[in-house]
C-alpha cells in the first residue's frame, strides 16, 4: 500500500489549527499516519508548522477545525 506524501490546504489548516489550541505534535502525526500519510512525511509536515506556529504572535489565535 503507498503512503501519501502530498498535503492538501484542508490538512495544513488542520495541522496549523490544531497545533495552535495545544495538541501534541505527537497525536497529529499519528492521526496522519492512521490516514494513510507516510510516517516520516507526517513527521516532516508537522515539525514544519509547529516551526512556523512557533514564530507566530499569540494573539494570533486560530479557531479549531475538524479532521479532513
Amino acid at each position: 500500500m503507498s503512503s501519501y506524501t502530498h498535503l492538501s490546504p484542508e490538512w495544513q489548516q488542520w495541522i496549523v489549527e490544531n497545533l495552535a489550541r495545544g495538541c501534541q505534535a505527537q497525536t497529529l502525526v499519528q492521526t496522519m499516519i492512521a490516514k494513510g500519510f507516510d510516517a516520516m512525511f507526517a513527521n516532516a509536515m508537522v515539525f514544519h508548522f509547529s516551526s512556523n506556529l512557533a514564530q507566530t504572535p499569540p494573539d494570533a489565535a486560530v479557531p479549531t477545525r475538524q479532521l479532513p
